[in-house]
């Protein structure tokens, strides 16, 4: 997995006949546990270079992230998706949602910042 999460760089050529580089930067593998997280995507579920994988100390090897893990991640509750869709649902779920719970901690502080313009 860790070889996703690489920088990369590949020449292309267009449909035109341009070529050009496509790029992505390096990510950190696994996802450091004491810095804020990686915005979460749809894909979630599968294996990709935007997955969440994060190094669990009980089972001494990488891991994805849970479902469970993918909502506290976005500020919903625990199993707050756990309604009878299926794990895939779920992630696809937490990657679209929009984390509101920010907006919530900031809204007394906006509110004093609109009042005061």
């Amino acid at each position: 997995m860790g070889v996703f999460k690489r920088l990369k760089k590949i020449e292309r050529t267009s449909k035109s006949g341009h070529k050009y580089t496509f790029s992505e930067g390096k990510m950190s593998f696994p996802d450091p546990l004491d810095l804020p997280s990686r915005t979460m995507l749809t894909s979630e579920s599968s294996v990709n270079r935007s997955s969440h994988i994060v190094y669990d100390k009980d089972l001494n090897k990488n891991r994805k992230i849970t479902e469970i893990e993918a909502e506290l991640l976005q500020m919903f509750p625990a199993n707050w998706t756990n309604t009878g869709m299926t794990r895939r649902q779920r992630y696809f779920m937490m990657g679209n949602a929009l984390v509101t719970g920010v907006i919530s901690k900031l809204e007394g502080k906006l509110k004093q910042v609109i009042k005061d313009e």
